[in-house]
């Protein structure tokens, strides 16, 4: 029925870049929109960390294991938040998400991250409920570092999980076993005010229905306010892969088990009070994921640092180093079909939103839309669209067919 190459939101946006091509512009047509007013007062951050301590086998992200004491790199972000911070596009602008990736953020010394929190507060308007995001790992997150992230606002800890099982942590490259990781995160709730979030990876190499389930188990019994969870896609380049093709790892991708386990998960957290906020995320209702709204409507995201994308207005830019960024340019169409692809991330969407970025792709669309329903993939009522189950695990799949539709109804 689906193609499975399409299950993730990462391979949404290639079908988009593929089909529609990317129009690239130079520096001084980019600078020249930063010296205007923006048309919208709400945007985001993005600060990209290329850095870690430890490798993750499953990753192949724009990261490198730290070779050296960081002060260069915190020295480039201050200059980098100083610069942007002085444009007028970002002066008149009204900053309501924030989010450090990486790599892992909290890699810094706890007075390089003070001058990088402190910096970024002095030349950036933040409003007073931002959403502040920290990714972390356990390890590198001291109690003294928890302490200066809360002083300048960090409100929301996204911490590097993947699984409590010890056997599937030894597999993924992961520090500590399940019992410390549990204890740890307990403590994390007593000393930090703001929101704790989790990551977690299913369906690695022989990953049992009890392990899957533990993790469900577990994460509800730490009552971690949500839970991006996600199948491991073996990546060319990561140290799995590497394994794999050694034959020091076996692993086959099997559909009917990775829906498998996705749905175990599904069914004991949503049992247990959580909801569905997006294909891969789960929340109690206190965790909103703000930056990811502002990534899915295709908002202004201001991003600083090497290795992070962002968007300003119709163009998307991205840090490939130091001295230089490549910049591009979407037309009305590319832009309404990232935004349809942005809102289709979510369980529950309003026909008239379909309708309004489709335009005359619209009846196309709904014809598809009516296929799925009866499918048993989504439910439409004269209002929405939304999502069964087994849509959620077709989400991006759907999505995929329905952005394609649109492109090629042009």
């Amino acid at each position: 029925m689906f193609d499975i190459r399409y299950k993730s939101h990462h391979d949404v946006k290639n079908i988009i870049d593929k089909k529609m091509g990317r129009k690239i512009v130079t520096p001084f047509t980019f600078n020249k929109i930063l010296k205007e007013n923006p048309i919208t007062q709400e945007g985001g951050i993005y600060v990209h960390t290329p850095y870690c301590d430890k490798i993750c086998s499953f990753c192949n992200m724009n990261r490198k294991q730290i070779d050296n004491d960081l002060n260069d790199y915190t020295d480039y972000l201050c200059k980098e938040f100083k610069k942007y911070g002085e444009k007028n596009y970002i002066k008149e602008k009204n900053i309501t998400t924030i989010f450090f990736g990486g790599g892992t953020p909290t890699i810094y010394k706890a007075h390089q991250l003070e001058k990088i929190l402190s910096t970024l507060r002095e030349n950036f308007n933040i409003s007073d409920n931002c959403e502040f995001t920290f990714e972390t790992t356990l390890h590198n997150l001291t109690w003294e570092k928890l302490e200066i992230m809360e002083k300048y606002g960090v409100n929301r800890i996204s911490i590097g999980i993947q699984t409590f099982s010890n056997r599937g942590r030894k597999l993924l490259n992961r520090t500590y076993e399940q019992e410390y990781i549990t204890n740890r995160i307990k403590e994390i709730r007593e000393r930090f005010k703001g929101l704790i979030c989790i990551d977690i990876i299913y369906n690695y190499p022989d990953q049992t229905d009890e392990e899957i389930e533990t993790d469900a188990k577990l994460a509800c019994e730490l009552g971690v306010d949500s839970v991006s969870f996600y199948s491991l896609m073996i990546q060319e380049g990561s140290q799995i892969s590497k394994d794999r093709s050694e034959n020091k790892v076996i692993f086959r991708y099997n559909l009917a088990r990775d829906k498998e386990l996705h749905d175990k998960f599904l069914d004991i957290t949503l049992s247990n009070g959580y909801s569905i906020l997006e294909h891969t995320k789960i929340t109690n209702g206190k965790d909103e994921y703000r930056y990811i709204k502002n990534v899915n409507s295709s908002s202004d995201l201001i991003a600083i640092g090497v290795g992070a994308g962002g968007r300003v207005s119709n163009y998307e830019f991205f840090h490939l180093n130091k001295l230089i960024t490549f910049y591009a340019y979407d037309n009305e169409l590319k832009f309404r079909v990232k935004k349809l692809s942005g809102i289709l991330q979510y369980k529950k969407i309003n026909l008239s939103e379909i309708k309004e970025l489709a335009k005359e792709s619209y009846d196309k669309i709904y014809h598809i839309l009516k296929d799925f329903e009866k499918k048993g993939l989504i439910v439409l009522t004269d209002d929405t669209m939304e999502y069964t189950l087994d849509g959620v695990f077709w989400g991006n799949s759907i999505t995929a067919t329905l952005v394609e539709s649109m492109i090629d109804n042009k």
